[in-house]
């Protein structure tokens, strides 16, 4: 994946001293975070049904209950508009699901909830039940992840749970808290949208089978690539249930 980095694997105990940095878990808003679920939005500048899908996500980004991230794809590029926010690895990242999602789908907009489900992105009732059942089944059940920034690293510390059944991996993503497009082509020309929470990069960065670690990380993505935000989660395999999430804000 873009800007896969060789993290440093401790146990959770090895940076104690680093422990009143930690927010534990962190949230956006200054806010005790709810143990966060995931929703990725798979959306398009390309994709005229769009738009109100990125709204909807900017919405949730407001949420201490959910870590939102938009990937945005390429394969509508063909169409008289090149998404300037693309890239392949997005695209890939989304082709994963459609044998591991119930609806054996890939669409735009669609929002993909904790990885075990996918909604219509632009249907606001239906992406708010689909999330608001996910964090009731989930109370009490997520792994907590926690973040913290020390000047251009971040410590990323995942307790300790019950094993699962195979393997989890810890994913990072470099975000961009939001970004503005003047589309001059294709079925979204003329207008002007903005994304929240761009995904730029990630990558598989650990894996997790229920031991607490602490991994320390680049709080930046690739060089040149302006972000402003991390996100981390640890999923089941690579595309499978979300057991726990976490995002912060870098400076």
């Amino acid at each position: 994946m873009t800007g896969q980095v060789f993290p440093i694997l401790r146990r959770a105990g090895c940076l104690a001293a680093f422990g009143a940095l930690f927010l534990w878990p962190v949230a956006f808003a200054g806010e005790p975070a709810k143990h966060p679920v995931l929703v990725e939005l798979f959306t398009s500048q390309g994709c005229s049904s769009c738009p109100p899908a990125d709204q909807i996500l900017g919405d949730l980004t407001k949420r201490s209950d959910v870590v939102a991230l938009s990937f945005s794809i390429d394969y509508w590029d063909y169409i008289g508009w090149r998404d300037t926010l693309a890239t392949r690895e997005n695209t890939l990242r989304q082709q994963a699901y459609e044998k591991s999602l119930p609806s054996h789908r890939v669409y735009t907009p669609q929002m993909v909830v904790d990885g075990v489900t996918d909604v219509v992105g632009n249907q606001r009732r239906d992406v708010t039940e689909t999330i608001d059942n996910r964090v009731r089944m989930t109370r009490d059940k997520r792994v907590a992840v926690g973040i913290a920034q020390t000047g251009d690293t971040v410590q990323v510390r995942i307790a300790a749970g019950p094993a699962p059944a195979q393997s989890a991996t810890v994913w990072l993503a470099h975000t961009l808290s939001s970004r503005t497009v003047n589309i001059a082509k294709g079925e979204n020309s003329g207008r002007v949208i903005t994304y929240h929470n761009v995904v730029r990069s990630f990558s598989a960065v650990g894996k997790w089978s229920g031991q607490a670690v602490t991994l320390e990380l680049p709080a930046r993505g690739t060089q040149g690539e302006i972000t402003d935000g991390v996100a981390v989660w640890v999923q089941i395999g690579g595309n499978g249930a979300v057991l726990g999430a976490a995002q912060a804000r870098v400076k």
